[in-house]
């Protein structure tokens, strides 16, 4: 029987293509091993950064918080195990409970709501942490949830409401009060300036205050803002005139404070009848 030579050609046609196959098979491997430790490498910089951040990060789902990071905790007060699977509306202060239901309701129905809303949370030890959130809708395992980040805004709060106090405090003294910078730009007048001068509120703190002294003392009133100091008060008689041209004979204390890192000059001015003006 005659050998069959022609059967070694393609057994060894096969073996190339399998040979072929198998270094396209390897290379292939070889760059998905490539991108399996690049997504890792993200993944590890994503976490470091929700991790380090101050801002708190929260992943909600029919109001049950699937995930947080460390701020989030920090600033509601639970450790993360106490965090995980808590409802969160049960996290709000108990009177904006149905309320924060119906936003959670919104957002992951799509809607847009108002962002940058203060919401009083409860911390572990019934503290309340006044917060402002930002919150979208995201996918998770393929039903709709919610992304939200938000940040402490407690001390912020506390600020503004004493300074509200203080506003609503000066509204109720007779006396005028200005607060200026140290180049006499007025910066805010309390309801006795408005109700005196004939101005309106946003009218006068686009003024300087030697603008509202009368022509012949804004010379005078200009030496003493340079004069002005925070280790004395300074006292001195002038004359105003009103948004009508009418003139107000006053007494003036002036003095330096600070605010912070800046310094502004506080003036309280009382009206005086025209015959007790002296020496000015």
């Amino acid at each position: 029987m005659q050998p069959q030579k022609h059967v070694a050609g393609p057994i060894n046609s096969r073996i190339d293509e399998l040979s072929k196959g198998i270094k396209v098979l390897e290379e292939t491997v070889a760059r998905l091993k490539e991108m399996d430790l690049n997504f890792q490498e993200i993944q590890f910089i994503i976490y470091n950064y929700v991790e380090k951040i101050r801002e708190g990060l929260v992943l909600i789902q029919d109001e049950i918080v699937i995930w947080a990071n460390r701020a989030a905790c920090d600033i509601l007060g639970y450790e993360l195990e106490e965090v995980i699977n808590k409802s969160a509306v049960d996290l709000v202060h108990p009177k904006y409970n149905k309320l924060l239901s119906a936003r959670f309701a919104m957002v992951q129905a799509g809607d847009e709501i108002p962002v940058g809303v203060l919401w009083p949370f409860m911390t572990k030890t019934r503290e309340i942490k006044y917060v402002r959130p930002f919150s979208y809708r995201v996918m998770y395992m393929g039903r709709p949830a919610i992304m939200a980040f938000f940040y402490d805004v407690t001390e912020e709060r506390k600020l503004n409401d004493e300074s509200t106090l203080r506003a609503e405090m000066l509204n109720q003294v007779s006396d005028s009060v200005f607060l200026l910078d140290l180049k006499g730009n007025i910066k805010y007048v309390n309801k006795a300036v408005c109700d005196s001068m004939g101005y309106t509120q946003d009218e006068i703190t686009k003024m300087n205050v030697v603008d509202i002294n009368a022509k012949e003392l804004k010379r005078k009133a200009e030496i003493r803002l340079k004069l002005s100091s925070s280790e004395k008060e300074s006292r001195f008689k002038t004359v105003h005139v009103r948004k009508n041209r009418s003139r107000m004979p006053v007494d003036v204390r002036i003095r330096v404070i600070n605010r912070g890192d800046q310094q502004f000059i506080l003036g309280v001015v009382r009206e005086i009848l025209p015959e007790g003006l002296q020496d000015m």
